[in-house]
């Protein structure tokens, strides 16, 4: 009678007097262990990945993941898988599992950095930044990332030689060494585990595709995606889920009832209205330098509670927005979102109409065009030379590509700029030098200008940047970071004043659009409670113009920047073309969108069903008219915003 011998497993490097009494450990012993091992690995990277959102500390957290969705399920799956596909490819499980848990502790690391600068996790769009090493120094301390480092290679370093230690328990089947069926068996096995975790990997990639698999299980019992608050999706629907919801999607869903002859009924409507309205507008622009400038973390910090400055640090712009079209921008997050509000400037189009995971059209929608829609071509249409300023690196966001599809004829900087000063120990380049870049090129150009101005001066860290920082009382040690934040909009107050002043006094007619991009993640947590609802998320902004009569004074309703390009032709008297009339029209309704939010004319949150018939109508043509424009046909373009897409 014969009998079927099980392979066994040595491990060579494993000292005799580890040997088990029994002899080497079969290779289903070796498999069993190994898929326990790995699977309590997951399970302990999963918990890390959830630590790093604070959503440990949650009441809600084990309800929601345990019980409701079962998110923490899956996510640990997700995580097996990978060990099991790193484990089949390397053959040793301890390195899989080291390099999977450096990997997590290296995520998580960068979460908890993120959420406390900018109130939001990690996305996969930001893996961009990793190839910015110098943008990253500068958000964090060298020490902080040194230790960081040390750690995760730690990490790494560890698991390796806790598998050397359990070589016995855990060995490597050496192939070499194992008889040749046994070999092709083991071989096979790799083979075929690997495969089938890659193709379920590769599944993961497409999340937001129909039929996905993984979304299908992540939402098999329910789970509530939370699109509106990404840090509360992750700690409800798990750091892996969380992070898969935000995979690359098409930036629309294609909205009901769009097709060509619908985009010409609409570009007719609006085409009609635009000509009545601009029949009493007697201004124009065609001769006017158009200065827009986002300017880094600026915010009015007075108007926040938990803490007083000795002085106020924006007088001279207080004082302007009294006497202009003035008032608050709805930023679209605390700490961050500098490009999504250039974007919706520069186009129009609201990140609130796109689908939730569209984290950023500068990284993830534009550079895929060959152009893109934007008051870039719409200004060169009209005469404009049309330069782009941004004291800092090229790279971030991807701005060179972008502004390339926008159809900048000129980007000017932190290596072409033509002064590079810096205030004190603060190591980026000043408001006053970007101001006076921007007077360079006005007098240095025959043909009127579109000038887009980022600045850098107020962007974290701000730490130590000033020798004289301005008091702050009842903040506690925080007060040290306030303090010198609000130095640094003092020194930009009196920069722009001092712009302006010489506009005033330049022969040439220009009109400026500033406005701050979001509040600086500085705030801890005590100011952060203090100022629920939208204190954290508005900015000032103001339209000035030097001509004689333009400025009026008119306090506009907490604003989406998306609105801006209206407002301007407001101020100059100027015609719009049907595009700018459509969002003219939508902003007397519906002056604020934002992902899951809208705001009425007095400021308050209200809901799309809420809508009386006349804005519901002004917001279908204009989500139709983005999903023209974005991502879809076009066809109402060229009547609609002619020469936009340069």
């Amino acid at each position: 009678m014969s009998s079927v011998v099980e392979p066994r497993v040595t491990e060579g490097s494993a000292p005799d007097d580890e040997r088990t009494a029994s002899g080497p450990a079969p290779l289903r012993t070796v498999l069993r262990r190994g898929v326990i091992g790995s699977l309590q690995a997951a399970v302990a990277v999963a918990v890390v990945l959830e630590a790093s959102t604070l959503g440990l500390f949650y009441p809600r957290w084990f309800k929601d993941q345990f019980f409701d969705g079962g998110a923490f399920y899956l996510d640990t799956l997700v995580i097996w898988i990978l060990i099991g596909f790193l484990w089949a490819v390397l053959g040793r499980l301890w390195w899989s599992i080291g390099l999977v848990m450096a990997l997590a502790l290296a995520v998580g690391i960068g979460n908890l950095v993120k959420i406390q600068i900018r109130e939001e996790p990690v996305y996969p769009s930001d893996l961009d930044f990793v190839r910015q090493p110098e943008f990253l120094t500068s958000m964090v301390s060298p020490v902080f990332l040194v230790v960081a480092l040390a750690l995760i290679v730690g990490v790494f370093v560890a698991a390796v030689r806790i598998g050397r230690r359990m070589s016995v328990r855990y060995p490597r089947p050496r192939l070499r060494s194992l008889p040749r069926e046994h070999a092709l068996l083991v071989l096979g096995l790799r083979l075929g585990v690997g495969v089938m975790a890659a193709l379920l990997l590769m599944q993961t990639t497409q999340f937001n595709q129909p039929g996905n698999v993984w979304r299908g299980l992540y939402e098999l019992r329910g789970n509530d995606w939370r699109y509106w608050s990404q840090k509360t999706n992750y700690r409800s629907n798990g750091f892996v889920g969380g992070f898969l919801f935000n995979m690359p999607v098409s930036a629309m869903a294609k909205p009901q009832g769009y097709d060509e002859a619908e985009m010409a009924r609409i570009a007719d409507r609006y085409t009609a209205l635009s000509k009545d309205l601009n029949a009493e507008r007697t201004g124009s622009l065609d001769d006017v330098n158009i200065v827009l400038v986002l300017s880094e973390s600026f915010t009015d910090p007075t108007e926040l509670k938990g803490f007083d400055l000795e002085r106020d640090p924006i007088p001279r712009t207080r004082a302007l927005m009294q006497d202009t079209t003035s008032g608050h921008m709805l930023a679209q997050m605390y700490g961050g979102g500098t490009a999504n509000m250039e974007f919706e400037t520069l186009t129009g189009q609201s990140l609130g109409l796109f689908r939730p995971q569209m984290l950023s059209p500068y990284q993830m929608l534009v550079p895929g065009k060959a152009n893109y829609p934007s008051a870039v071509g719409w200004f060169k249409s009209h005469g404009h030379d049309a330069i782009a300023v941004h004291p800092y690196r090229v790279g971030m966001y991807k701005r060179e590509q972008v502004y390339e599809r926008f159809g900048f004829e000129s980007f000017i900087h932190d290596t072409t700029i033509g002064e590079t000063d810096t205030i004190d120990d603060n190591p980026f380049i000043s408001d006053k030098a970007a101001f006076d870049e921007v007077l360079t090129q006005i007098d240095d150009h025959d043909n009127p200008l579109l000038v887009n101005l980022v600045t850098m001066q107020n962007h974290i860290p701000v730490d130590h940047n000033y020798d004289d920082p301005i008091k702050v009382h009842g903040a506690g040690d925080n007060g040290k970071k306030i303090g010198q934040y609000a130095r640094g909009l003092e020194h930009t107050d009196e920069a722009l004043a001092a712009f302006l002043e010489k506009l005033t006094t330049s022969p040439e007619k220009t009109i400026v659009l500033f406005y701050g991009d979001h509040l600086p993640g500085i705030y801890g947590s005590k100011v952060k409670n203090d100022n629920a609802g939208l204190s954290l998320y508005r900015t000032p902004f103001l339209i000035w113009s030097n001509e004689p009569g333009r400025n009026v004074a008119r306090q506009v309703p907490t604003t989406s920047p998306s609105f801006f390009l209206p407002l301007l032709y407001d101020v100059a008297n100027a015609p719009m073309p049907p595009y700018l009339t459509l969002l003219d029209q939508v902003h007397q309704h519906v002056p604020a969108i934002q992902q899951g939010r809208l705001l009425d004319t007095s400021g308050e949150p209200i809901k799309e069903s809420e809508l009386d018939p006349e804005a519901a109508q002004l917001l279908a043509d204009l989500r139709l008219v983005q999903f023209d424009f974005s991502i879809g046909g076009r066809f109402a373009l060229d009547r609609m915003w002619p020469g936009s897409a340069s």
